[in-house]
C-alpha cells in the first residue's frame, strides 16, 4: 500500500490490516481499509479542530463519522488523519441534507471550541471565505452584483459547517452520515443555505427548495452569502473550473429573481 499513503501512517492509525479501497470527495480522496477512512489533512490545525468536535458530537437524526487516534494520540500523522468508516455515499437528497443542516446549526451553535487561524492566507476556501463575510469581490462581476444585493443581517455569528453537501452520505433507508465539519462563522442557518446553493449549483436539487424551506431565519442573506463565496472560491483559485461558471449564474438568476 505504500502507493496510497505512507507505511508509517498506516501503522499508526492501524490502517494495514485488510485490503485497501480508494474513496470518493466525501471522505477527501482517501482511502478505506476495513473500518478506517485515511486522508489527507489539507490544513493539520483545521483536522485537529474538526477531530475534535466531532469526536464527542451528537445530532439527532444525524450519524457521525468519529475521528480515529494514531497509537501515540494524535488526531494527524505526516499530513494524514483517519476517521471511522460509515456505509454511504452522495446522494440527490438535498432537502434532506438541508433538515439535517439545521439540526447541526443548532448543536453548533453550543461550541465553545474556537476556530483555529488560518496560516498565512490560508487555502483558498480560507480565504474566499473572507472576502464573503468582508463583501470583497476581488474584482469579479458576478461577486460585486451578488455582494450587492445581500440584504442586511444583524444575527449573531456561531460555528457553521461550510461543506455540508459534499460530506453528507446515504445508504438506503438510514439516517443520513457526515463525514467531516468545515469550520466557518456564520449566523445560524448559513449550514442549510450553503447546502441549497450546492445542490442548486450541481442540478441535485429544483429550484423550489428555497421556498420549502422559506421559514429559515434570514435565508436571503444566507444564500446570498453563500453563493458569494463559492463565486469567490472560483475567483480565487488558480485552477478554476470554467465549466461551472455558468451554473453559478443560473444559481444567481435564481436568487435575484426572488428578490
Amino acid at each position: 500500500m505504500s502507493e496510497t499513503f505512507p507505511e508509517h501512517v498506516q501503522a499508526a492509525f492501524h490502517a494495514d490490516r485488510g485490503p485497501i479501497e480508494r474513496l470518493d470527495a466525501a471522505w477527501g480522496y482517501g482511502w478505506r481499509v476495513g473500518q478506517v477512512c485515511v486522508s489527507r489533512a489539507l490544513a493539520t490545525d483545521a483536522a485537529g479542530w474538526s477531530a475534535r468536535v466531532r469526536e464527542k458530537l451528537k445530532v439527532e437524526g444525524l450519524r457521525i463519522a468519529r475521528p480515529l487516534r494514531s497509537t501515540d494520540g494524535r488526531y494527524v500523522v505526516s499530513g494524514w488523519r483517519a476517521s471511522s468508516w460509515i456505509e454511504g455515499k452522495p446522494a440527490r437528497r438535498v432537502d434532506e441534507a438541508v433538515a439535517a443542516a439545521l439540526r447541526l446549526d443548532a448543536e453548533l451553535s453550543t461550541l465553545s471550541v474556537a476556530l483555529p487561524e488560518a496560516k498565512g492566507k490560508g487555502t483558498v476556501f480560507d480565504q474566499a471565505d473572507r472576502s464573503a463575510t468582508a463583501g470583497e469581490d476581488h474584482g469579479d462581476a458576478l461577486a460585486a452584483r451578488l455582494i450587492r444585493n445581500t440584504p442586511f443581517c444583524d444575527a449573531p455569528d456561531q460555528i457553521c459547517h461550510a461543506d455540508m453537501l459534499g460530506t453528507t452520505i446515504f445508504h438506503q433507508g438510514n439516517i443520513p452520515a457526515l463525514t467531516d465539519i468545515v469550520g466557518t462563522r456564520r449566523p445560524r442557518g448559513y449550514t442549510a443555505a450553503l447546502c441549497m446553493i450546492d445542490g442548486l449549483i450541481t442540478g441535485a436539487v429544483d429550484p423550489g427548495i428555497i421556498h420549502r424551506w422559506r421559514h429559515i431565519p434570514h435565508l436571503e442573506h444566507l444564500l446570498f452569502s453563500a453563493l458569494t463565496y463559492r463565486v469567490l472560491v472560483e475567483v480565487i483559485d488558480e485552477h478554476r473550473d470554467s465549466a461551472l461558471a455558468t451554473d453559478l449564474h443560473r444559481v444567481a438568476d435564481i436568487l435575484l429573481a426572488e428578490k
